[in-house]
């Protein structure tokens, strides 16, 4: 009975996540080469998640730039949006 609680878990929150079509977070450029963007403490991607604008490539950022994420629904890619900056 208890697998069965817990599968009710997962699946409402599968639904709570699903009604998020697009969710904005900030990243760190950890490297270049290989490209790594830290999104929090514990979890650090490689480009094979991020979608970049055409004409974007890696010579475009720096590390240690903060970025600004849209997580596609999903949670399985994120496109960069731009460098964050201040007015």
């Amino acid at each position: 009975m208890p697998d069965l609680v817990l599968m009710i878990k997962q699946i409402a929150a599968g639904v709570f996540e699903a009604k998020k079509p697009v969710e904005a977070c900030f990243g760190t450029v950890q490297s270049l080469s290989p490209f790594k963007i830290r999104i929090d403490q514990k979890k650090i991607l490689g480009k094979e998640y991020f979608i970049v604008r055409y004409g974007v490539t890696v010579q475009s950022f720096e590390v240690g730039d903060t970025l600004i994420l849209l997580r596609v629904q999903g949670g399985q890619q994120y496109l960069i949006y731009d460098r964050k900056g201040a007015l």
